[in-house]
């Protein structure tokens, strides 16, 4: 069984009050930089003085005042955020940043300009096409041209300062892949609902407070006994957005072990490795851009089914469970194709629809327990 580790708690109590931090920062002075896209440069603002802190949206409650906004077949991600916004929630924040990803992002950067007062907002435009030379050299300008904008309000950012966030930033992920490699060892070690708490948790606190205590969680992990070990079938979780731990808790609940995950709110914002050459934006460019594209974007040569699929059948999992937020067309247009590919490979898969800023309902519960029935039923 897994154990019970002083971090963890930190942890679960950061999920429970996601911007109980970012509050208290504010107030102590330091300017708050809020965010909803793994494709935004966090070490730019962090070199700023700005403590980049990503908005989840809600764990719970409706979207009444950003219905009003935005049609009611945008993704609830994203109403939450607004809706949040609307209500006074995010008053932390000095600063907003947008990332083109998706169209809804795109559009509701001009609603939030339009409707959140005071809170100042940068927009910077990611390629559609990535990993390529000139999407690199196009997505440094963006990066630049952001530079020189929170120059005006932060100051002078000297590209060493820029470094040491970087360094701190590469420092973080490394820790965090060592992690995640670590559970796939020892699938037993961590519970999912421990692992996707110490995930959130990074979104929400400043990076060198959440460093030392993933440093200080892996020494007690490794020092740890071995786990005995766990027959339950192991499945691989993957989509976009999921800030709410009942989720992973239900999953397990339901009989199975979530062994690993593949979401915009989980390992893929630590999956870019660390870039040594040429100055700092180049690097901050490439690193971003040569990771591994989400459904919102195009690399050549790259297939993200064949890449899911071979994470898969190197984990063995016996399933993977695609958890879609309702209405978001890029993953829903990839979702075809990973069926296919997993299911030709006797991999089993099952869809489910979510609102991420609702908790799960029975529907979910049931749906995760009639799969979980069918691995554990299978030869």
């Amino acid at each position: 069984m897994p154990g019970t580790y002083t971090q963890i708690a930190t942890f679960e109590a950061v999920c429970a009050d996601p911007y109980r931090i970012a509050r208290e920062v504010a107030e102590q002075g330091r300017r708050v930089a809020g965010y909803m896209c793994t494709y935004t440069p966090e070490e730019l603002f962090h070199a700023a003085g700005y403590f980049p802190v990503r908005i989840l949206g809600r764990n719970s409650g409706g979207t009444n005042q950003a219905d009003g906004h935005l049609p009611a077949y945008a993704c609830g991600f994203l109403r939450s955020a607004l809706d949040m916004a609307l209500a006074g929630e995010l008053d932390f924040l000095k600063l907003i940043v947008f990332s083109h990803t998706c169209d809804t992002m795109q559009n509701l950067a001009d609603i939030w300009r339009q409707c959140v007062p005071g809170v100042a907002e940068v927009a910077i435009t990611t390629p559609v096409v990535v990993g390529t030379g000139h999407a690199v050299v196009y997505f440094r300008e963006e990066i630049a041209r952001a530079r020189r904008t929170l120059e005006q309000e932060a100051g002078r950012i000297p590209d060493g300062r820029i470094l040491e966030s970087i360094r701190l930033y590469d420092e973080h992920r490394a820790l965090m892949q060592d992690l995640y490699a670590l559970k796939r060892a020892r699938p037993a070690c961590l519970t999912g609902r421990q692992m996707m708490a110490a995930v959130l948790a990074s979104f929400l606190m400043p990076r060198e407070a959440h460093l030392p205590l993933i440093q200080g969680l892996l020494a007690e992990l490794e020092a740890a006994p071995a786990e005995a070990g766990d027959d339950r079938p192991k499945v691989l979780v993957v989509g976009n957005m999921c800030q709410n731990l009942d989720y992973v808790t239900a999953i397990e609940d339901a009989g199975c072990l979530v062994l690993d995950e593949d979401l915009c709110s989980g390992s893929r914002a630590f999956a870019m490795e660390a870039q040594d050459m040429g100055g700092p934006l180049d690097r901050l460019a490439r690193m971003y851009l040569v990771n591994t594209a989400c459904p919102t974007k195009h690399q050549p040569g790259y297939n993200v089914g064949g890449a899911l699929l071979k994470k898969a059948q190197a984990w063995h999992v016996n399933g993977v469970i695609l958890l879609l937020t309702k209405f978001c067309e890029p993953w829903g247009f990839d979702y075809p194709c990973l069926k296919k590919m997993f299911e030709g490979a006797g991999i089993a898969t099952l869809l489910v629809e979510v609102e991420s800023h609702q908790p799960p309902g029975e529907q979910f519960r049931s749906r995760i327990a009639a799969f979980v029935e069918m691995l554990e039923a299978a030869p």
